[in-house]
């Protein structure tokens, strides 16, 4: 990843919560920034906006959570955008990782979504990761999930049961497509269409003189 290409999409999302973090004195660690950013998308679907972090939500370890925000840390890290500071409690063996933003990108994110963003920041920054693990656990696409009582479905944001996976269904078209390639062309396709051409050469000679009459 370029520091000197605006960021967008995740990245940018992610970038922006915690600069907007910083700037308010709040600590992210791994858990708060997965919480607020699904927070936000929920409040912008609700809104009827898309969701804005650009990120897919399942339901993992501690409720809603996204693989793909671990590939964009680990992007932005490299980067030299953000640091990860890894600390433990020697006496309870609690592991944290919070995340730091060292660097000020230029951030390409929907204005709608920012001041949504600004507000879920203003309402549940300073909250605990405990605290926003239980409140996601109480959100509507959550619930679905946990009446299907399967981890790792897809969230509906907009509070419907859990979506499908379209995996598994496109892999089977693939195999299909790859087994039964479309032919070139239909067998005596082409030479009828010729011949159906020719035959109405005379009607379209005929129109076209009479529009040019008229």
């Amino acid at each position: 990843m370029s520091v000197s290409a605006p960021l967008r999409g995740p990245a940018a999302a992610v970038a922006y919560l915690l600069a907007t973090a910083r700037a308010s004195g709040m600590r992210v660690n791994h858990t708060k920034l997965a919480k607020l950013l699904y927070l936000a998308d929920l409040r912008a679907v609700d809104k009827g906006l898309p969701p804005g972090s650009g990120v897919e939500w399942r339901w993992r370890h501690y409720g809603p959570h996204s693989l793909r925000l671990s590939e964009v840390e680990r992007d932005l890290s490299e980067a030299g955008v953000i640091e990860v500071e890894e600390s433990a409690d020697p006496f309870a063996g609690y592991r944290e990782c919070t995340v730091h933003l060292i660097d000020a990108p230029q951030i390409v994110i929907d204005s709608e979504f920012a001041e949504i963003v600004d507000g879920v920041l203003a309402e549940y920054g300073r909250w605990s990761a405990g605290q926003l693990r239980d409140l996601t656990y109480q959100t509507a696409p959550m619930q679905e999930a946990i009446k299907q009582n399967q981890r790792e479905v897809r969230l509906d944001l907009a509070g419907g049961p859990p979506l499908p996976d379209l995996g598994s269904g496109l892999a089977r078209l693939r195999a299909w497509a790859k087994r039964n390639p479309l032919p070139q062309d239909e067998p005596g396709g082409v030479d009828d269409l010729v011949v159906e051409s020719r035959q109405l050469a005379e009607h379209r000679d005929d129109a076209t003189r009479h529009l040019l009459e008229e």
